[in-house]
């Protein structure tokens, strides 16, 4: 009874604490959108592998939207690529960026590539275009002229340069006249005048502000490649931070530098896991409050439009919005819930047949030596849940930027300072705040803001479980990954030092990366949470024989070393900087559990019984 009565003061609290909306971004209905055939030919000939969903589960994981805008629908429809005539969404050109097409359909009407979906706020005039989990949680590999479509791998996209191609096009749209003039016509169709393309193009001009602006906070330090991060990566703790230090404070200048890049994670087994995210810092349980929490955040980081404010005329009292959609975050969760892992020897696969003879030796190597680690889960057993294993950084010695990047970037707190990290529990925020702080208390408001409609989105829809929902989301948020304050209060300083790649400089203490099992990890290169090895067989070297540079982008698939071609692809990912020295964010040092101890038939063994993971 005790919970119970805990819980009911905390949602007293949560009305006085913070601003309650009704909710305004509840998906609407998008039939009326006139359907446009994609820009260009559709690859019909993808093949997808059984993982437990059929076409109706995919259509859905692909273009259900969680409420993250870019732009509007029609100006996502009509606008031209720099430079050119042809449409930014033309299929060569996503193709390029390392998104997949995908065809016109009743749930998305524009034939958007897989990974961006349309949303549309009750309260809105007109639909907008945002990202979902599938633009960077579904890939392809192509193998002997075949193309297999794996939904949960890790894709080879780059927002990076979506995003720069995107400002470049807006900028472009509103300078030029005969370009502009192309665009209003198409966005206004039979609403078409001067007066209403001169609003478009103050719309426009604003527009391309702000992305210039996002741009612009999300920046390298100069010394950085343009290419650091490239295809297939994504420095999105950073980008997460700084939605909510830079973006929902209004600070623009109050922003980090995104220099820790990772590989996206698979999402089989994501659900299952007790922790999330490749540092482990984001409980996953209770997992009806864990997985929307952590949905949540990944919607902030990517056009989530999180904002935090103070209420006029009333000090301490704050106003959080945003354009997160709890409804279609529960049921894209309900998705990825049911998700298992591809399988090599899929009816559909033309991947070449394991041998028998390697894959009974490989099984008992791996037990020896990499089990204690990465727990074998049978196929069958999937969809249990399991503890994932937190390695210490002594132990695996990989790069060590995400963890520490997390744990030490540092923030002003804004109109933060003074109330609670938790809103409704926590520690007192001073003037500066570890910068994860930030976006994680805008995402505890924003649920605070719409209880009811966030509940119902994972499934709560009873009084009680309303009250215990609210005690669990308190609990959830005390349980990130944490440091001591003298220790965060030394390191503050330390995220100007690792700009200049001072390594030897950096408070590595209490980092870890997380083990989880590998079903499915044939599908799921490059290696390592970085992304910086590039196949199977590249791991199991002793890490100094490692290949120091590579080429990405390319889909072909390796299956003997298993990962894809390192001889072609968009760019080459580099370990070393000129000077011979590893790169910060890029290292691909570590995970020395075979080089050594091993020779190549054995590790050949052991590739062969991960193939059948």
């Amino acid at each position: 009874m005790k919970k119970f009565v805990v819980a009911a003061v905390l949602l007293v609290l949560t009305i006085t604490a913070c601003e309650i909306f009704s909710p305004d971004y509840k998906s609407a209905e998008i039939k009326d959108l006139v359907i446009t055939p994609a820009d260009g030919p559709v690859d019909t000939s993808m093949v997808s592998f059984e993982q437990g969903w059929d076409w109706e589960h995919q259509e859905d994981f692909w273009f259900t939207s969680q409420g993250a805008h870019v732009l509007p629908y029609t100006w996502f429809t009509w606008l031209e690529q720099p430079g050119k005539e042809e449409l930014f969404r033309n299929t060569e050109h996503m193709e390029m960026l390392g998104y997949l097409p995908a065809e016109a359909s009743k749930v998305n009407p524009s034939g958007l590539p897989i990974g961006f979906a349309i949303t549309r706020a009750n309260t809105m005039k007109e639909a907008y275009v945002g990202f979902t989990c599938a633009a960077c949680h579904t890939n392809v590999i192509e193998h002997k002229g075949e193309k297999f479509l794996i939904d949960g791998a890790p894709a080879l996209s780059n927002l990076v340069l979506f995003f720069d191609r995107l400002v470049d096009a807006l900028d472009e749209t509103y300078k030029d006249d005969a370009k502009f003039s192309r665009f209003s016509k198409k966005v206004l169709g039979n609403e078409h005048s001067e007066a209403n393309a001169r609003n478009l193009r103050k719309e426009l001009l604003a527009a391309a502000k702000g992305a210039a602006l996002r741009q612009e906070v999300n920046a390298l330090p100069d010394h950085y490649p343009k290419d650091f991060t490239s295809w297939g990566r994504l420095d999105a703790f950073t980008n997460i931070m700084n939605a909510g230090t830079a973006f929902a404070l209004g600070m623009l200048e109050n922003k980090n530098y995104p220099i820790a890049p990772v590989s996206y994670p698979f999402l089989w087994g994501t659900h299952q896991s007790d922790v999330v995210q490749w540092n482990g810092s984001a409980p996953n349980v209770p997992r009806a409050v864990g997985p929307m929490v952590r949905n949540a955040g990944e919607v902030v980081g990517v056009f989530g439009g999180l904002r935090i404010k103070e209420k006029p005329g009333k000090p301490g009292k704050l106003s959080y919005s945003g354009t997160l959609d709890f409804e279609g975050l529960g049921r894209v969760e309900g998705l990825v819930q049911s998700l298992v892992s591809p399988q090599w020897d899929d009816p559909a696969s033309n991947l070449p047949a394991v041998d028998p003879k390697r894959v009974a030796r490989g099984e008992i190597l791996y037990k020896e030596n990499c089990a204690r680690c990465h727990e074998v889960i049978p196929e069958d057993k999937q969809l249990q849940n399991y503890n994932a294993k937190m390695i210490a950084l002594e132990e695996v010695g990989t790069d060590p930027m995400t963890t520490w990047a997390g744990r030490h970037y540092v923030a002003k707190s804004g109109v933060l300072k003074g109330t609670k990290d938790k809103i409704l529990a926590g520690k007192v925020m001073g003037d500066t705040v570890r910068a994860i702080t930030v976006p994680v208390n805008g995402v505890v408001g924003l649920v605070l803001r719409s209880p009811i409609d966030a509940l119902k989105g994972i499934g709560i829809t009873d009084k009680e479980s309303h009250k215990v929902m609210q005690e669990h989301l308190y609990d959830h948020s005390t349980r990130r990954d944490s440091m001591d304050e003298a220790n965060f209060q030394a390191a503050g300083h330390q995220q100007w030092d690792v700009v200049q790649n001072t390594p030897s400089e950096l408070n590595l203490e209490g980092i870890k990366y997380k083990a989880r099992p590998l079903n499915g990890i044939w599908a799921t290169a490059p290696y390592l949470h970085n992304g910086s090895v590039p196949n199977l067989w590249e791991l199991l070297q002793a890490p100094k024989d490692r290949m120091p540079e590579f080429w990405v982008g390319s889909r072909e698939f390796d299956a003997k070393q298993v990962g894809f071609v390192t001889g072609k692809g968009k760019n080459k990912f580099r370990a070393y900087d000129e000077n011979g020295d590893v790169i910060l964010g890029n290292s691909n040092l570590g995970h020395d559990y075979a080089g050594g101890q091993y020779t190549d038939e054995q590790k050949w063994d052991i590739i062969e019984y991960m193939k059948t993971l």
